[in-house]
């Protein structure tokens, strides 16, 4: 059994949690005010020697500026990911954002209703709200597949014939 916490580090954060025995989310949370709603909501999640969520395997969007990033002046994200790095959560696994949405489908260009990490919230009657626990959601899925290569997760993936 895997639970992966995914996270998509901002001023608002996404996290959430998959777990690759059910092949779902179990769980989803939106942090406000960059790096001080995270760091509390993120200790708690892991727990310490207790764990008490049975997380099992952590990653986080990146963040690379680029000139076709939409970038604002806001760089909570950069801040979470700092912080992550000292604490010696940062791994060499931890997703662009083309990377995780393409493989899940989530994107201007296809309508949200289509992704499969919709389409898994919307199963266990969690919020889709503005994005972020979404976001989060499709990290943690891009985690079971491409780096645990966790079958049951890449079959979810695939395109069901029509």
């Amino acid at each position: 059994m895997s639970r992966i916490l995914g996270c998509d580090p901002g001023l608002a954060t996404g996290i959430a949690i998959y777990d690759t025995d059910l092949c779902t989310l179990t769980y989803t949370f939106e942090t406000g005010q960059g790096i001080y709603g995270f760091k509390p909501k993120f200790k708690e999640l892991m727990g310490g020697l207790s764990n008490p969520y049975g997380i099992t395997h952590f990653a986080c969007e990146g963040f690379t500026l680029r000139s076709s990033n939409k970038f604002t002046a806001d760089l909570s994200g950069v801040e979470i990911i700092g912080w992550l790095k000292g604490e010696g959560y940062w791994g060499k696994k931890n997703p662009e954002p083309f990377q995780h949405m393409s493989l899940t489908k989530l994107g201007e260009k296809d309508p949200k209703g289509d992704s499969k990490v919709t389409k898994l919230m919307k199963q266990q009657g969690f919020k889709i709200g503005k994005g972020h626990t979404r976001m989060a959601g499709s990290v943690a899925i891009w985690y079971a597949s491409k780096v645990l290569y966790h079958e049951p997760t890449l079959e979810l993936l695939k395109p069901k014939d029509s």
